[in-house]
């Protein structure tokens, strides 16, 4: 198969997908969201990931979908669909499959080097460790090294202990149906020891595949606790993968916090590592310096 050399137009309009960069960022946005709201809610770590890991926001971030397609590119290929809040409420394992598809579309849009890195906020941290194991588990030589990380930031992985208090989470969404099908699988989860047997199996089927699989919590998190979010790889505790936030967003419960910590961006970029172009890792701060030191050069100032 022919290597893409140019853009590829993106399933989201007026959005491409860039070659160039060994690493691509694949970030989900959280329950009640649509398509453009994911990197409003990561803007301040895609801020951070520019300027201390090299990642230029136009070219190296993405986003992955809930919802998808098929044939809807006229060549009978499944693409991914433009999503809205009613799609983050589906069944888990439609939202998986429509991750999966989309993980899909972009790993056939990239040159064959090109390697992904899944980043799940909330709802969007269950639908991304189970559509990247998905994807992964159907098609392993595709994706023999083509899946770098799955971040999770206070997401939902074992399932939702508050029981029938998700029928109330109209009062959080302001959407009627709460939490709607998702809602009621989270629940399920949480009180199914085989779906947490299988969950367990999930993670570290996608380490054996050469996956960093890093699930972070906030223990001051009133939305999801600890004990529902945490997959620890072997030889991490539970205490290893908790950092207590140091801003608030108000009105939030504690929920959305951890992504506007700093501690938690370094966490992030130790495991999906600085951007590489032509085989070099980019580091902005030394090429600024260098970028100085070449104009003071050209105006005589130093040697």
């Amino acid at each position: 198969m022919e290597e893409p050399s140019k853009p590829v137009a993106s399933w989201r309009p007026g959005y491409y997908v860039w070659p160039g960069g060994l690493t691509k960022l694949v970030l989900l946005g959280g329950l009640n969201s649509r398509t453009g709201e994911a990197e409003r809610a990561f803007s301040g770590m895609i801020r951070f990931l520019a300027e201390r890991g090299g990642y230029n926001p136009r070219r190296d971030i993405l986003e992955g979908s809930y919802a998808g397609a098929s044939a809807r590119s006229g060549d009978g290929t499944w693409r991914p669909d433009v999503y809205g809040r009613a799609d983050t409420r589906r069944p888990l394992i439609d939202m998986a499959e429509a991750l999966a598809g989309c993980l899909d579309f972009y790993r056939r849009a990239l040159p064959s080097d090109t390697r992904l890195c899944v980043l799940g906020y909330s709802m969007g941290g269950v639908v991304g460790l189970d559509g990247a194991t998905l994807a992964v588990a159907r098609d392993r030589q595709g994706w023999h090294g083509r899946l770098g990380a799955v971040v999770t930031l206070a997401a939902p992985l074992h399932g939702s202990s508050i029981g029938a208090l998700v029928n109330w989470a109209w009062l959080v969404t302001g959407e009627p149906d709460g939490l709607g099908a998702a809602g009621e699988d989270l629940d399920a989860r949480w009180k199914d020891p085989d779906e947490q047997a299988r969950l367990a199996r999930r993670a570290a089927f996608l380490r054996a595949e050469g996956v960093r699989v890093l699930t972070l919590a906030d223990p001051d998190d009133s939305v999801v606790r600890p004990e529902e979010a945490l997959l620890p790889a072997p030889g991490e505790s539970l205490a290893d993968l908790q950092v207590r936030t140091t801003i608030n967003r108000p009105g939030s419960l504690g929920h959305g916090a951890i992504l506007d910590e700093p501690a938690v961006w370094w966490r992030v970029l130790a495991s999906v590592g600085q951007q590489v172009i032509a085989g070099r890792a980019v580091d902005p701060i030394e090429d600024e310096l260098q970028a100085l030191k070449a104009r003071l050069r050209r105006e005589g100032r130093i040697r």
